[in-house]
């Protein structure tokens, strides 16, 4: 007892001799400076096109003995036919649960036998596969990542439990706000452009069957409308070899040309409100359309989205959080795809302070538009954003990513390269004009999934108000 009473007097006179060296609070400490930043120097990509159209980039990052491939199809959610949102998913999905020589019980076990990994996704752009695994181990990942993407079977029984299980996601999203103000404001804003579509619907699922997720797969899963990344511990020309062996004969056709739409016009605020009754808050989307992932503005917009709201330190986290106290996590999203974008600012708060809110979102976009940035908080947002860069292409997967990125959407050959001295270029008025550019204040669409009688008093600056259910069906004006 009198050791362990001697050993907490000791640990209070140490913490107070500790907190004495300590300046006081109210004394703001120095930032420690900010040593060298390393250049970027990538490995050399080396690149291929098979006789059957399939364009294979090899990089050889010997970091570790593994490698990460990355074999992605020009074709995600936004040409899914109408009425079947979420078939490039569905197809993704399904591709991993059975091919014509292996069961997906099969597949899962070899995966397991080689320590690898195997996943599936769909994109508004395109839809990727995606295997990690020992370098040493890379024919027999290619075989088998050729088999699903080259040769799913579609087995009824797991189109059916994709669709079951699908049905109750579906249900459990639309029971969350922040899922609901995001579905609803991407629908409000693109309307009927294909980039309103972020997956299946309730509406959508009963239409999306095997004839349909079969259809879609022989029209847009051929090798010269896909390519092969593979970044990791082996020789191109291994690569290359291994590649020929698993996609050599792979059918090429011809691909529909795709057509998309022009954005729609945007004029003036609107507003949609989604009644979603007792909800004790508001989820707020406010949002507007952006550039092209490949438009040469795209760093600036980068950079003027992270000190409105993207990054921890931002405007309106400094406003509406730590200020005002409305939210506790406030945001911003900057997302540009192949043929357009769109940024929203986000955030959940109090019925009683929805209209305050608003109010602060609007005030820190028309602030940043007419005066732009402070000196030092650009210098953080370059800063931050050469530092999360160097961190994302570290590891193999995150440079497969970068390459990636940069086939998707016809990026220049040298965007990993140049990315560090691109991001450090915009200028403060280039940063004001981009916040002109991209925040919409006169002509924006704002998205409220709340209670109407608990803020419609908040909303009087708001002439245009469109009423929907959680679905985003229009209702009557709630009571």
């Amino acid at each position: 007892m009198i050791r362990r009473q001697l050993r907490s007097v000791a640990v209070l006179v140490l913490a107070a001799v500790v907190a004495s060296a300590l300046p006081a609070r109210s004394q703001a400490l120095p930032k420690p400076a900010v040593g060298p930043e390393k250049p970027f120097a990538p490995p050399p990509r080396v690149e291929r096109t098979l006789a059957n159209g399939l364009h294979v980039i090899a990089v050889r990052y010997a970091t570790v003995p593994k490698i990460s491939a990355m074999l992605t199809v020009r074709a995600g959610l936004a040409v899914d036919p109408a009425g079947k949102a979420g078939l490039a998913q569905f197809v993704a999905d399904t591709a991993q649960e059975g091919t014509t020589t292996r069961s997906s019980e099969q597949i899962k076990r070899e995966v397991f036998a080689m320590g690898a990994s195997l996943s599936g996704f769909a994109g508004q752009d395109s839809t990727t596969f995606q295997m990690r695994g020992l370098s040493e181990s890379m024919p027999r990942m290619m075989t088998l990542l050729a088999d699903v993407v080259r040769n799913p079977a579609f087995p009824q029984s797991e189109v059916d439990l994709l669709k079951s299980n699908t049905a109750q996601q579906l249900q459990a999203q639309m029971a969350s706000p922040q899922f609901v103000s995001n579905k609803v404001f991407r629908q409000s804003l693109f309307g009927d452009h294909p980039y309103a579509r972020t997956g299946p619907t309730v509406e959508s699922l009963p239409g999306i069957d095997r004839a349909a997720i079969a259809a879609y797969h022989s029209t847009y899963y051929r090798p010269n409308n896909s390519y092969l990344v593979v970044v990791g511990d082996a020789a191109p020309e291994t690569v290359f070899a291994v590649a020929e062996q698993a996609f050599a004969s792979w059918t090429r056709a011809a691909i529909p040309e795709a057509k998309t739409p022009a954005m729609p016009a945007m004029k003036g605020r609107r507003l949609v409100f989604v009644q979603r009754p007792n909800s004790v808050q508001s989820s707020i989307s406010v949002g507007n359309f952006a550039i092209k992932r490949d438009d040469p503005r795209w760093y600036t917009l980068q950079l003027t989205n992270q000190i409105y709201g993207a990054a921890f330190d931002s405007r309106l986290v400094r406003n509406i959080r730590e200020e005002k106290g409305y939210t506790y996590s406030p945001q911003s999203q900057f997302q540009a795809m192949a043929e357009g974008g769109f940024y929203r600012a986000a955030a959940d708060v109090r019925n009683d302070v929805t209209g305050a809110t608003l109010k602060e979102i609007y005030a820190e976009i028309d602030k940043l538009r007419a005066g732009g940035p402070e000196t030092e908080e650009l210098a953080d947002a370059k800063q931050y954003s050469r530092g999360l860069f160097l961190i994302q292409n570290a590891t193999q997967a995150g440079f497969a990513g970068t390459v990636n990125t940069v086939n998707t959407f016809a990026l220049p050959k040298d965007y990993p390269e140049t990315f560090q001295r691109q991001i450090s270029q915009p200028s403060a008025e280039a940063i004001k004009t981009g916040a002109e550019m991209l925040l919409g204040s006169e002509d924006s669409v704002v998205v409220i999934v709340g209670v109407y009688r608990k803020v419609k008093d908040q909303l009087g600056a708001f002439t245009n108000i469109t009423f929907v259910d959680l679905s985003g069906k229009p209702i009557p004006e709630p009571k």
